[in-house]
């Protein structure tokens, strides 16, 4: 069979949510960063011929009030959390690897990464394998109005928020002997509207208009339940969210994918 018989070429082109309750204060609050906040950076520039790991782990939480309490959220707690990791293995063959990594739990994107990575099989023997996932959740109880200068959503007093719990993933994952690869993601937790992109890019080693070879996949998944602006402190129910979606190929292919996500509080 013809190699051009063997191609699949796929693009998924854009993922995206937002949000948006029309004429009621809801949708998700900002996590309160602690008055001391940390900043994180590093950068890795690699090109090999042999064997290469790559690992990174990220995670943080934040709250206003005690993250070590797991009862009941108080009375207008908010709490936050980011999670990254990522794992390059190479096990023979020509690589070059570039990434930028930073985590500020002050400003946003509390969470900016990206990774540039390209690689040739040598010879008949050697893969390439890159897993790479970001998320981001947050978990909110009631606001009430007497304290919605103080509130963490709010920098004057607004009506009742209600309870809100969100939680998102992003990832993708390739095991491939001939790929030219570019990945981008920030999060950002600490101001509104808390947000998440994620976005993949491959093709051959040629670049744009040249097949890499092997497998890739990648997968978003999106959950928000939103407590109804009525009686907030009877937390009933007021709106439901899920969204799944993966995108894979395999065999010879070119690949493209762009995943957000977006919540703000919508006021009256």
């Amino acid at each position: 069979m013809k190699k051009a018989a063997r191609r699949a070429d796929v693009v998924v082109m854009a993922m995206a949510l937002m949000i948006t309750f029309c004429g009621v204060p809801v949708a998700s609050r900002p996590a309160c960063p602690t008055p001391e906040t940390q900043y994180v950076k590093t950068m890795t520039l690699i090109s090999c011929r042999g064997g290469v790991t790559e690992e990174v782990k990220v995670n943080w939480e934040s709250s206003n009030e005690d993250i070590l309490n797991r009862s009941l959220l108080q009375e207008g707690e908010v709490i936050g959390r980011i999670g990254y990791r990522e794992s390059v293995k190479v096990t023979d063959g020509e690589t070059r690897f570039a990434k930028d990594t930073g985590v500020d739990t002050g400003d946003t994107p509390n969470l900016d990464m990206m990774r540039s990575v390209g690689y040739n099989q040598a010879d008949t023997i050697g893969s390439l394998s890159l897993d790479e996932s970001a998320g981001m959740s947050i978990v909110a109880n009631w606001c009430p109005p007497e304290e919605g200068g103080l509130c963490p959503c709010a920098a004057v007093a607004i009506p009742n928020l209600p309870a809100s719990c969100e939680d998102v993933k992003a990832s993708s994952r390739m095991v491939v002997t001939d790929v030219l690869a570019t990945t981008r993601g920030n999060v950002g937790i600490t101001e509104a509207p808390v947000s998440l992109h994620y976005g993949v890019t491959a093709t051959g080693s040629g670049g744009a208009g040249t097949p890499a070879h092997g497998s890739i996949a990648a997968e978003f998944s999106a959950y928000a339940l939103e407590g109804s602006a009525e009686n907030v402190d009877q937390y009933a129910l007021g709106s439901r969210m899920t969204y799944y979606e993966r995108s894979s190929a395999r065999g010879l292919w070119e690949f493209h994918a762009e995943m957000d996500y977006t919540s703000r509080i919508k006021l009256p």
